[in-house]
């Protein structure tokens, strides 16, 4: 398996329903934000819009039910938004 595919999977698995799945492919965004090679796979392969409304997405539907789902989508948001 390639990088560009496994970022592609790690996003696509963002719509998913189980919500362990969601809440961990997203600690994997967070991991790949901080680390500039991975990070610019993430952002340059997919489109950085892309990963922001499905993140956006996982943040609505998490709502105030699900806290820590919303806290570590929020923690993905914000480190996508804080690059240049």
């Amino acid at each position: 398996m390639t990088d560009v595919s496994f970022t592609d999977a790690i996003v696509l698995i963002l719509d998913h329903t189980l919500r362990e799945l969601v809440f961990y492919a997203i600690g994997i965004i967070i991991n790949i934000t901080m680390h500039e090679a991975p990070r610019d796979k993430l952002c340059g392969n997919n489109d950085k819009r892309e990963v922001i409304r499905r993140l956006i997405d996982v943040l609505k539907d998490a709502n105030i039910e699900d806290m820590d789902l919303a806290k570590v989508a929020a923690k993905a948001l914000h480190n996508l938004a804080a690059l240049n």
